[in-house]
C-alpha cells in the first residue's frame, strides 16, 4: 500500500512533457497543466506511472513556454505581458484557445484590450504596424461611420485582399478582440480593409450575438441588438439605424433588460389617458415640466420590457423608442424623424426637457434631411445641450439651431463649441439667446469662432457674458471672417467690452453687417469708441445700441460717424 501511495505521490510531482511545432519539449508542472483542458483531459486518460510527450504542434515552443508559466503562477497578472508585442500577444491568445487554458487566455486578452481601448484608427494603425490599403478617405470614412452592426462577408480573413489583420487563425483573430471596449472596435474597421473585415465580425458578434445561434452573416439575419453597447459607446443612433435597416429585429437588451420590438410598434406613445390637459395647465401655474413619458403609454412602454431590476434605464428607454417606436411623443414625431423626411424641426416651446432633447440627438447623426432644429423654450439644461452637441459632431446636415431659453449654462456652451471646432457641424446659425452663460462659456465658444469657418450668425442676448466674455469673442473677430450678424444685447459687457468690439472693427478682418448691443451698460466712453471704429470700418450696415447710457456725447458720435453712410442702420 505504502509503495502504491509513493508511486502515486511520485507521479503527482512528476513534470509534464510538451512538444511544440518545432519538436522542441517544454516542461510543465501537473498544476499548469491540470489548467489547461486539453492537457488535463490527456493525463486523465493515461495510467499515473506512464510517461509520456504530449504533442501540441500548432503552437510555438515559446509560446507554450510561457503558457505553462501563465497556468502555474497563482500571482500572475496581465500586466506581466506589457513588454510583449501585439503579434505576440495575439499568439498567446492562439495558444491559450488550442489547450482551452481559460485563465491564460483572459490574461493575454486583458493586455491585448489595455494595449487598443481608446485609440482612434490612426494611433491604431501605427500601433498594429497596419498598411492602410482603403482606395480612399472616403472608403476609410465610411469604415467607421456605417452601422456598428454591419456583418462581414464569410470570406476568412486569411483569403481577404492583403495580408490578415493577425498572423493567427480566425477564430483566435476574433478572440484577441473578445475584450476590446465597441468605441474601439468600431475604430479599428478605420485601419485597413483586413482589421475592416475583423472588426465587422468581432462587433456582430459582440452586439447581435443570440444564444443559440450562429453570428449573423446578413443584416436579414439579426433578431437581436444590444444597446447598452452601442450607448456606452458613445453611438445612441445606431437604435435608430436598427429600426431602419433591421427588417426582422425581435429583441433589444441592454442593463439586464430585454425588450420585444414588436410590441413597442404597437405603443401609443402620446398616451396620457387623458391627463395631458390638467397636467399642461399644473405645468403652466408652476413652470414645471411634464415627464416625456406618462400615463398609459408609460405602463404600455413598461409592459414591453422583461427582466433586469428596478426600472430601466432612461438610455434604454430612448433607444427603444428611437429604434421602435410608432407616432408622437410629445410632439416629437419619432416615426418620421426615423424615416427622415422632415427637413425641418420646430418643437419650440414643447417643454421637452433634457430627455426630449437626448432622443432628438439620437437621431440627428443619422438624418440626411433635417436642415433647422427649432428646440427654444424647452428647458434642456446642460445635460440636454452636450447630447444635441455631440450629436452635431457626427452631424453635416444641420445648418439652423434654435436653442434659446433652455437654461443652458457653461458646460452645454463648452459642448456646442466643441461641436463648432469639430470640422464637421455644419451650423451657419446658432441661437442660444437668454441661457445662463457666463464669461467661462463666452470664452469658449470665442476659441471655436477662431476655427469654425462656416458659422454666419450667432445669438447670446440676454446671457451673462460680461466684458470678460465679450473681450474673448472680440478677439475672436480679429481671426474670423465669416460671422456676419452677432447679438450680444442685454450682457452687461460694459465700455471695456465695447471698446475690446471696436477694435475688432477696426481690425479688417470681421466681416459683421449686424452688431446688436443694446442694453449693455455702455457709457459715452464706450460709444466714442465704437464710433472712431465705425469711421474705419466699411463693412457694418446695422447696429443697435439702445437703452446705454451713453448720454447726448456718445450718441452723437456714434450718429456723426455714419452720417454719410448711405441706407445704414442705426438705433440709439
Amino acid at each position: 500500500m505504502e509503495s502504491e501511495r509513493a508511486s502515486a505521490g511520485e507521479a503527482s510531482e512528476r513534470r509534464v512533457r510538451v512538444r511544440g511545432r518545432e519538436g522542441e519539449e517544454v516542461e510543465w508542472s501537473r498544476k499548469a497543466a491540470r489548467r489547461a483542458g486539453r492537457l488535463n483531459d490527456w493525463l486523465n486518460d493515461l495510467d499515473p506511472s506512464e510517461d509520456t510527450v504530449f504533442p501540441i504542434n500548432e503552437t510555438a515552443t515559446t509560446v507554450l513556454r510561457t503558457l505553462g508559466a501563465m497556468c502555474d503562477d497563482d500571482d500572475w497578472s496581465a500586466s506581466r505581458l506589457d513588454e510583449c508585442s501585439l503579434t505576440q500577444l495575439a499568439a498567446l491568445i492562439e495558444g491559450a484557445s488550442n489547450l482551452i487554458a481559460e485563465q491564460a487566455l483572459v490574461y493575454a486578452q486583458t493586455a491585448f484590450a489595455r494595449r487598443l481601448d481608446g485609440k482612434r484608427a490612426n494611433e491604431l494603425r501605427e500601433l498594429l504596424g497596419a498598411v492602410d490599403d482603403f482606395e480612399s478617405d472616403e472608403e476609410r470614412v465610411e469604415a467607421i461611420a456605417e452601422p456598428a452592426f454591419t456583418p462581414d462577408s464569410l470570406v476568412p480573413q486569411s483569403t481577404t485582399a492583403g495580408p490578415p489583420a493577425l498572423p493567427v487563425n480566425d477564430d483566435a483573430a476574433e478572440a484577441a478582440l473578445a475584450t476590446v471596449d465597441v468605441g474601439t472596435l468600431i475604430e479599428l474597421k478605420g485601419v485597413n480593409r483586413a482589421w475592416r473585415s475583423l472588426g465587422r465580425r468581432a462587433l456582430c458578434s459582440r452586439l447581435c450575438r443570440r444564444k443559440g445561434h450562429a453570428d449573423p452573416r446578413q443584416l436579414d439575419e439579426i433578431t437581436e441588438l444590444n444597446l447598452q453597447l452601442t450607448i456606452e459607446a458613445g453611438r445612441p443612433w445606431e437604435a435608430v439605424r436598427a429600426g431602419r435597416l433591421l427588417l426582422h429585429l425581435e429583441r433589444l437588451t441592454g442593463y439586464g433588460f430585454e425588450v420585444d420590438v414588436a410590441a413597442v410598434r404597437l405603443v401609443n406613445l402620446d398616451d396620457d389617458g387623458g391627463e395631458v390637459e390638467e397636467e399642461e395647465e399644473e405645468e403652466e401655474e408652476e413652470d414645471t415640466p411634464l415627464p416625456l413619458l406618462r400615463g398609459l403609454a408609460k405602463l404600455a412602454l413598461d409592459c414591453c420590457v422583461t427582466g433586469g431590476e428596478g426600472e430601466p434605464p432612461l438610455a434604454l428607454l430612448l433607444g427603444v423608442i428611437a429604434c421602435a417606436g410608432s407616432g408622437e411623443i410629445r410632439r416629437i414625431p419619432v416615426e418620421k424623424l426615423r424615416a427622415d423626411t422632415l427637413s425641418s424641426l420646430d418643437l419650440g416651446g414643447r417643454m421637452i426637457r433634457p430627455e426630449g432633447a437626448m432622443l432628438i440627438a439620437s437621431v440627428i447623426p443619422v438624418t440626411a434631411a433635417v436642415t433647422t432644429l427649432n428646440l427654444e423654450w424647452n428647458k434642456i439644461g446642460d445635460e440636454g445641450a452636450i447630447a444635441i452637441a455631440d450629436a452635431l459632431k457626427v452631424n453635416a446636415v444641420v445648418t439652423e439651431l434654435e436653442l434659446g431659453s433652455n437654461e443652458i449654462g457653461d458646460e452645454g456652451a463648452k459642448a456646442i463649441a466643441e461641436a463648432l471646432k469639430s470640422g464637421t457641424a455644419v451650423l451657419t446659425k446658432l441661437n442660444l439667446f437668454q441661457n445662463e452663460i457666463s464669461p467661462e462659456g463666452a470664452k469658449a465658444i470665442a476659441e471655436a469662432l477662431k476655427v469654425n469657418a462656416v458659422l454666419t450668425t450667432l445669438d447670446l442676448i440676454n446671457n451673462n457674458i460680461g466684458p470678460e466674455g465679450a473681450i474673448a469673442i472680440a478677439d475672436a473677430l480679429k481671426v474670423n471672417a465669416v460671422v456676419t450678424e452677432l447679438e450680444l444685447g442685454s450682457n452687461e459687457i460694459g465700455d471695456e467690452g465695447a471698446k475690446a468690439i471696436a477694435e475688432a472693427l477696426k481690425s479688417g478682418t470681421a466681416v459683421l453687417t449686424k452688431l446688436n448691443l443694446f442694453q449693455n451698460e455702455i457709457s459715452p466712453e464706450g460709444a466714442i469708441a465704437i464710433a472712431e471704429a465705425l469711421k474705419v470700418n466699411a463693412v457694418l450696415t446695422k447696429l443697435n445700441l439702445k437703452y446705454n447710457s451713453m448720454g447726448d456725447a456718445g450718441k452723437k458720435a456714434v450718429q456723426d460717424a455714419v452720417m454719410d453712410r448711405s441706407g445704414f442702420v442705426l438705433e440709439l
